[in-house]
């Protein structure tokens, strides 16, 4: 492997900590990152909420007259949950499938790789309804998911190791910010009033395909490889282009100090190994936690069954899809806020605030649904609106954008892909299982459903609290010896 020539010294742990405005380079490559990935999976979470009926009903209309199936109620909820959920068993395996792409051909190309299958799924689910096939929409959805389990994995690969120290907490948390708007998208597209109709919902997916298709133009012209990345391949020359491109204040120093780092990193060159490096497993095991959190947090059911818990608190049907889609600006501002406060408050202190408060809002949340069954007054709607509201401020400004990018950096160098593929991936295996436990136990043991968030989020509060390093300013290196300690 041939890489920039330097002496051993402490260039190892120089950092660029002084804040500084991003260039337009790096501006423009973050927001364009997220439409190979993250801002794919807000709009196919929440599309799917005000859509339910329809295509519920498009599913069982096909299934009757093609195959003369008759579903009850309880066989057709089985089968929408499995469709639903289907996003997630392909996102899984396209975060596991990236560890393997990302070496073999770099975030950048692996990025450009994700949207190109995200530009084929969209279409695919709307078509579905033109050639009136149940099982395209099934496809089209795990295809959906393995393009988004792509993405989100190499996004936060590409995007710590374009960005100066000073400022990965800002492109990272501007995940949280694409991931809402893409929610905003779906959840607004998806009501009656647009294309929530049996007759129009194919276009909310033709839609999807537009920021795809724009990130596949904006790849190719104008972004450049992960500097790390053209190191390893000895492209030395390209990789100072780059880090200048991407607002390195001194890109020949910190070329250096990649270079040092590289040379200096424990092999990991197989998955034993890596088991083997304590500050490679506790990267590993402090992503998951994070990431698992995000699942069992309660924006599955806030994602999923917002509506349907808005009307079960006294709202009607259509005012809950309304609510629930104005609801998700408050989550659109805080992920603005976010993509300040990781780098003026810290990583460690966002999420962990973030995580004890959306604690004490499922809690709420359970005592107000017990006493609006006991009282059943409509009026208790509000609060309950409110408290959905802050929730999906608080989620917004520290746990979800954080479990984003927290995993790449955290990982030692030349295992990021391996962390961030296996935390990304946890994720969606616990948004599939999620909903699962949540809509059977709420329907047997009402309110209290909301201990399948609470408990989850309290121990990880726990174990965030005793383990999880700052990481604000620090190099890969710094972080690295943090953890092996």
């Amino acid at each position: 492997m041939k890489i920039y020539d330097v002496a051993v010294q402490d260039v190892g742990v120089h950092t660029e900590r002084k804040w500084s405005w991003p260039t337009k380079t790096l501006l423009f490559s973050s927001l364009t990152t997220f439409l190979a990935g993250g801002f794919h999976f807000g709009f196919q979470i929440s599309a799917i909420n005000p859509l339910a009926d329809v295509l519920q009903s498009f599913l069982l209309q096909n299934f009757q007259e093609r195959y003369s199936l008759w579903l009850s109620k309880s066989d057709l909820t089985f089968v929408w949950s499995s469709v639903a959920g289907s996003l997630f068993i392909g996102a899984a395996l396209g975060a596991v499938f990236m560890i393997w792409l990302i070496r073999k051909i770099g975030p950048r190309k692996s990025l450009l790789f994700s949207a190109i299958v995200l530009l084929i799924a969209s279409p695919l689910a709307g078509v579905s309804y033109y050639v009136q096939m149940a099982e395209v929409f099934i496809l089209a959805r795990m295809l959906a998911g393995i393009g988004i389990g792509m993405g989100t994995t190499a996004q936060g690969v590409f995007l710590t190791e374009i960005s100066p120290v000073s400022l990965r907490g800002w492109t990272g948390a501007l995940g949280g910010l694409m991931g809402n708007f893409g929610f905003f998208c779906g959840a607004a597209l998806g009501l009656s009033h647009f294309f929530g109709t049996s007759q129009l919902w194919p276009c909310v997916f033709f839609l999807e395909a537009l920021p795809a298709l724009l990130h596949i133009v904006l790849n190719v012209t104008t972004f450049h490889e992960s500097p790390k990345f053209l190191l390893e391949k000895g492209d030395c020359k390209r990789a100072q282009a780059s880090l200048q491109a991407y607002g390195s204040s001194d890109a020949e120093k910190e070329l250096e100090r990649l270079s040092f780092e590289l040379k200096t990193r424990p092999s990991c060159s197989d998955f034993v190994s890596f088991l083997r490096d304590k500050a490679s497993t506790r990267a590993l095991s402090l992503s998951v936690a994070l990431n698992v959190a995000v699942a069992f947090s309660g924006i599955m059911a806030m994602s999923f069954f917002g509506t349907f818990l808005l009307q079960e608190i006294g709202f009607s049907e259509s005012a809950a899809s309304l609510a629930n889609c104005l609801s998700v600006l408050s989550g659109t501002s805080a992920a603005l806020l976010a993509t300040f406060a990781f780098e003026a408050v810290g990583r460690r202190k966002m999420v962990i605030i973030s995580l004890l408060l959306l604690t004490l809002i499922n809690a709420t949340m359970m005592l107000l649904v017990f006493l609006f069954e006991s009282t059943k007054q409509a009026s208790l709607g509000w609060p309950f609106l409110a408290l959905f509201i802050v929730f999906l401020f608080v989620f917004s400004v520290g746990l979800g954008p954080a479990a984003l990018f927290l995993g790449a950096e955290l990982a030692p160098s030349g295992t990021t892909a391996t962390v961030q593929a296996i935390s990304v991936g946890s994720q969606y295996v616990a948004c599939f299982i999620s909903p699962i436990l949540y809509l059977p136990l709420n329907a047997s043991v009402g309110p209290l459903a909301f201990m399948v968030f609470i408990v989850p989020l309290s121990l990880t509060a726990v174990y965030i609290y005793c383990c999880l390093p700052e990481t604000r300013g620090k190099s890969t290196q710094e972080i690295t010896e943090e953890l092996r300690q």
